[in-house]
């Protein structure tokens, strides 16, 4: 007898649980990922932007201190592990690793592969090294089927476009530049008729030239969140070397915003939160749904607790009511 009430308190519970917390939507995940974008401005401030991932294919922020200096890498999750895509250093060192329509996800590193690879410029350079200087090879830096963004905060920029076989430079003579999934793939592959794809880029150019001599973090968060898919939610970083801060939002209007210092190694809510909650980035990273879980403010998530709480006190109050005198009679 007291088996079987156990067995209907287990499935109560169950059911409680499962009507009170209320399902994850599920979004249809970005294929090719043709809403991956980049910038780097170089106005009265310089600032980094990309978005990147998906809600399918979340992104994990690593802290590092080595050699006297502070490092944020970027993790994307595929294929049931991470691999480093991104990562700034603390002198104001940029690197991403961005896909093209050739990619085919052929680019991809681990996080000691990408420290590897880039070991030169991540922990010896404090600038971008001139193309043509003996000291360093951009040979040796290339990353096949990719588009290459690297950048200092003293303006120096280089844009990196490569296939399976050889690579091409990106420039242009403005002081702020942009990069998509199908530019310059199409330029370089003499593919504009495309239906329209290069109209992406020429948009996101021009929305950055309108803000170009004020250029500031609001305007940053704003065009990336603006440029984000119908059918997916990307991550949006934008990262401001000339005080070592990135900023991160994960929805489409930039409502809410962390703030990684860099300096100190720590994450808090920066914007559009109810209460403020900061932290040190753990050792194994922090991912783009651990962020999520900092906003304590969210008021579903709380009545949810509080409601699981009060029926699982009132099972057990009625248990005893229940069972205490017929266990005294026996």
């Amino acid at each position: 007898m007291q088996s079987g009430f156990q067995k209907f308190i287990s499935t109560l519970i169950i059911i409680s649980i499962f009507f009170i917390i209320p399902p994850i939507d599920i979004f249809a995940q970005t294929d090719e990922m043709n809403n991956n974008l980049s910038f780097v401005v170089n106005s009265q401030k310089t600032f980094y932007g990309f978005n990147a991932g998906s809600l399918n294919k979340e992104l994990r922020f690593r802290f590092k201190q080595q050699n006297r200096q502070n490092f944020l890498y970027v993790d994307l999750f595929e294929n049931n592990q991470f691999y480093t895509i991104g990562a700034y250093n603390s002198k104001g060192i940029f690197i991403l690793i961005q896909d093209h329509p050739g990619s085919k996800q052929q680019n991809r590193l681990s996080a000691t592969e990408f420290e590897d690879h880039f070991s030169e410029l991540l922990f010896g350079a404090s600038t971008i090294p001139d193309l043509n200087s003996e000291e360093y090879s951009m040979n040796k830096w290339i990353i096949p089927n990719s588009n290459l963004i690297f950048a200092d905060k003293f303006g120096k920029t280089v844009i990196i476009y490569s296939d399976n076989t050889d690579f091409q430079l990106y420039d242009n003579k403005l002081p702020y530049l942009a990069v998509t999934y199908h530019y310059p793939y199409d330029e370089f592959n003499n593919n504009l008729n495309n239906g329209g794809q290069d109209i992406f880029h020429t948009q996101l150019m021009d929305e950055i030239n309108k803000t170009d001599e004020n250029f500031s973090e609001e305007f940053g968060l704003k065009i990336l969140t603006e440029f984000q898919p119908l059918n997916d939610t990307l991550t949006s970083i934008l990262i401001s070397p000339n005080d070592n801060q990135v900023f991160v939002s994960l929805d489409k209007n930039a409502n809410e915003v962390w703030r990684f210092d860099i300096y100190g190694g720590t994450v808090e809510t920066h914007s559009g939160f109810d209460q403020n909650h900061k932290a040190n980035i753990p050792k194994l990273g922090i991912t783009s749904s651990d962020l999520k879980i900092l906003n304590f403010s969210n008021e579903d998530l709380t009545r949810g607790i509080i409601a699981i709480s009060l029926v699982i006190l009132l099972i057990i109050i009625i248990s005893i009511i229940m069972y205490l005198p017929r266990n005294k009679i026996i």
